[in-house]
């Protein structure tokens, strides 16, 4: 019985290939839509480094592929995304940490300044791209790799003390680039004089180095002792976005 399954199904896969016409047109488009974390990435946990506190967010991508052959061509991305952290989770389990190590430590909470920005990326990623057309649709498939450039949220965090010194925290939102790879499909659906509604769906994957520096206060009559760390946050996203494309003949 279930010999007998899978080949019908087999069997229709290789029908219904055989009723794909010839693909013979390339696209440029353009998409708008979300960048939903996954992962670290999104998790809010203090105690993983690499925890990244994100939100739900945006995405842009202008995509291009080429189609030198009927089913296989050669795909680029520039998509831009941004993801805004949770904030206030992050604030709160900040002061927690730095309460926990240093327990010593006394300020009430109208002395503590507090500014945090937000996750983007820009990828510039290339690779092949595959497309079947049946009828007014084309389905996408590429799997494309190449630089990315990532900027993590800028971060200002300080305490001032009632004798004049302060404990400070900070993040600069300087770009870093990475390589990363992008995933995924679309579907594209023809209007009139060669445009299309298009959708896609694709996961992002990259890794950059953000570098934190603290102020440590082990003395307030000797100063401050001040520390740099790195850690790699790796960044994935789900992209979900809709658009219109152009379909031009090779």
């Amino acid at each position: 019985m279930i010999k007998n399954t899978f080949l019908v199904v087999l069997l229709s896969i290789i029908f219904g290939l055989t009723q794909l016409s010839a693909q013979d047109e390339s696209f440029l488009g353009l998409c708008l839509g979300g960048a939903l974390p996954q992962g670290t990435y999104a998790a809010k946990d203090f105690s993983n480094k690499q925890a990244g506190y994100a939100n739900t967010g945006f995405l842009f991508t202008f995509d291009a592929a080429w189609f030198p052959d009927d089913y296989l061509g050669i795909g680029a991305t520039v998509s831009y995304g941004s993801n805004n952290p949770d904030k206030k989770q992050y604030k709160t389990d900040l002061i927690n940490d730095i309460t926990e190590r240093y327990p010593d430590f006394d300020f009430p909470e109208d002395s503590v300044y507090f500014d945090y920005g937000v996750w983007r990326y820009l990828n510039m990623h290339v690779g092949p791209n595959v497309t079947f057309r049946a009828g007014k649709f084309n389905f996408d498939l590429r799997a494309l790799a190449g630089l990315t450039l990532a900027w993590a949220p800028s971060q200002e965090f300080e305490i001032k003390f009632p004798d004049g010194e302060t404990f400070s925290r900070k993040v600069d939102n300087k770009a870093t680039p990475t390589l990363g790879y992008t995933i995924g499909g679309g579907i594209r659906y023809a209007l009139k004089s060669g445009y299309v509604i298009r959708f896609i769906t694709e996961f992002t994957n990259f890794k950059p180095t953000m570098e934190i520096r603290e102020d440590l206060i082990e003395d307030l009559e000797n100063g401050s002792i001040p520390t740099t760390s790195e850690v790699d946050v790796p960044i994935k996203n789900i992209h979900i976005g809709i658009g219109i494309a152009y379909n031009f003949d090779i």
